[in-house]
């Protein structure tokens, strides 16, 4: 039987979207992330490290792999990612990272804000309340500044975290475990 090649593909580190507050509202934004960006300096989200929703990353992938969702946030489709990180270079919030195609169980937030705040900002953002570490049958994931981080290494994918999560904050890419979002 022939093994499954792994390859590189992008993941974007947000799952906020239509779930995070905004500062602005989302009819008065145009333009790209950049443009966005160049306009509202401090961003349009509450959170910020939220995805912009404004496509930079869409427009630099030259394999149509990348797209901005219902949900406002950019989606990989792995099955046209490269992973040559395009995406990810152009991404001004640096919430797209590559990764081996192999861990499709992803923390899809990256706030490093406290729980209390995070709760204010959006509903699918880690809290850091350590469920998922406590879940975790192959101590695979921590909590660093303030978010899970999942040890690709020794994650054994599994998915406890993602069903666990009360958050929905935890995601399986190639979904096959719920998501409460």
């Amino acid at each position: 039987m022939a093994q499954r090649r792994k390859k590189k593909v992008a993941v974007v580190q947000c799952n906020g979207g239509h779930h995070a507050e905004t500062i602005v509202s989302r009819d008065e934004i145009t333009g790209d992330c950049k443009q966005i960006m160049e306009q509202y300096p401090e961003g349009i989200l509450q959170c910020k490290w939220g995805c912009l929703g404004g496509g930079s990353c869409v427009n630099a992938c030259k394999f149509d792999a990348i797209f901005i969702n219902d949900n406002k946030v950019a989606q990989v489709d792995e099955e046209k990612c490269v992973g040559c990180g395009l995406c990810a270079k152009v991404c001004p919030k640096e919430i797209i990272k590559i990764t081996s195609d192999e861990f499709n169980i992803q923390p899809a937030c990256v706030n490093q804000e406290v729980g209390a705040e995070t709760r204010k900002e959006c509903s699918v953002g880690c809290i850091a309340c350590g469920i998922c570490v406590k879940n975790c049958p192959a101590d695979a994931i921590t909590i660093e500044e303030n978010h899970a981080v999942i040890h690709e290494n020794r994650c054994i994918a599994c998915g406890m975290c993602a069903v666990k999560c009360p958050r929905g904050t935890i995601v399986d890419t190639n979904g096959i475990f719920t998501v409460r979002a």
